[in-house]
């Protein structure tokens, strides 16, 4: 399953979102790869600091996208792409082979602009694809007293886009992840508060992707979804039939 983050504006949180996803995916005991097509190659070299045993890809062209995505599906249950910002050809091409498209939005005029870019590419790319792939905006670095912030969270659902329940709060806690090369679900209760926000978000975007086979002492597998708070990293999480 490749999962993207895109956006026609840089600068909005798809790299943070692209790296925290894939170690959480990993953290679940899944096989996951991150494919970096952006040209700061920031989540690539973020990700491999924060877990080495991530598989990590850069690709720069349609063709590597495309043979990257097609190599790395045979070894891994996800992949996780980091689009370029700005809807350019590269960005055209992972999202005509996603499964799911994220798209980060933040509180501003020119964010609220650029998600009208962003659902016609969502919309042409599902047009070629049956329906696929499946969108959703994740309104990104609110902040509880700014207006624009209020203001994009009543304006989102008109917006053209799925909008996703769980919104990303502007915590110092992600800055303090990416210095450090790590994730907030992995700093402890100093940063418990984004971690759980974070977790909540995952939960809610991949429950029906993924179920837990969790192995009990007679080795009889025993199938169960995954649920918010549960913490279970002694089973392995997979893609759902």
């Amino acid at each position: 399953m490749l999962i993207a983050f895109a956006n026609s504006k840089g600068g909005v949180g798809k790299s943070t979102l692209a790296v925290h996803l894939a170690v959480w995916l990993h953290d679940h005991g899944n096989r996951v790869a991150l494919l970096d097509t952006d040209k700061q190659r920031s989540s690539s070299a973020w990700a491999v600091e924060a877990e080495p045993k991530l598989t990590v890809r850069t690709a720069g062209t349609h063709e590597e996208v495309a043979s990257s995505v097609q190599e790395l599906a045979e070894k891994h249950e996800f992949i996780v792409a980091d689009a370029p910002g700005g809807l350019e050809e590269l960005s055209r091409t992972v999202l005509i082979l996603a499964d799911l498209a994220f798209f980060p939005v933040l509180p501003s005029i020119l964010d609220l602009r650029s998600v009208a870019e962003a659902t016609k590419l969502l919309k042409f790319a599902q047009s070629i694809n049956g329906g696929r792939p499946e969108g959703r905006l994740i309104l990104n670095r609110l902040r509880k007293r700014d207006r624009i912030s209020r203001e994009l969270t009543e304006a989102a659902p008109a917006l053209g886009l799925t909008v996703a329940r769980t919104t990303i709060r502007d915590l110092q806690a992600y800055r303090n992840a990416a210095q450090q090369g790590t994730v907030v679900t992995r700093m402890g209760a100093r940063e418990r508060d984004a971690a759980a926000e974070l977790t909540q978000l995952f939960v809610e975007l991949m429950t029906e992707k993924l179920v837990f086979v969790e192995r009990d002492q007679d080795a009889s597998d025993h199938v169960s979804e995954i649920g918010i708070g549960e913490g279970r990293l002694n089973g392995k999480a997979s893609l759902a039939k």
